[in-house]
């Protein structure tokens, strides 16, 4: 079986929106960083609420999915060559001329394709709080996190 590129996780932040889409590698990051980085008292808490989702989303969800995990292909494409014409300009200002015109073009993409990033990540942040979003949730995940109150750590 392979590794899906993108999976849906629940709580990667105690406050931030209750549902990600994430690759597998950014959530076994989330999850070092929290045993590495977390009080103590905390660890217990967020590693058992950050939890990949394992049933399929809402039809709403998975439409607003599709096209953050679009958006954000273009953007780690584009951010990758982005990265390695940088590398090239620092090294060699001769190098940096023979690349110019590719980095200009690319840049150019790139402020497109993080605007599209960051929309499509702005969608998402609005599905997940529909009401469809909100009953998949309670679905899915016991805590007490809504839209109203996303702090899935402060006490009631």
């Amino acid at each position: 079986m392979t590794t899906p590129k993108y999976v849906a996780v629940k709580h990667m932040s105690h406050n931030g929106p209750w549902l990600l889409i994430k690759t597998p590698r950014e959530v076994r990051e989330r999850r070092a960083d929290i045993k590495a980085n977390k009080p103590k008292n905390e660890i217990a808490t967020r590693l058992r609420l950050l939890q990949i989702v394992k049933i399929p989303l809402p039809p709403s969800l998975q439409k607003a999915s599709a096209a953050y995990e679009k958006a954000d292909a273009v953007w780690k494409e584009i951010d990758t060559v982005q990265e390695k014409a940088y590398t090239t300009w620092r090294g060699s200002a001769k190098a940096w001329r023979e690349t110019d015109a590719a980095w200009r073009l690319v840049k150019a993409n790139s402020v497109k394709a993080y605007a599209d990033r960051v929309k499509a990540g702005k969608s998402w942040q609005k599905a997940i709080k529909t009401k469809a979003g909100v009953a998949f949730h309670k679905q899915v995940c016991s805590c007490r996190w809504t839209p109203e109150q996303p702090d899935i750590l402060k006490a009631k």
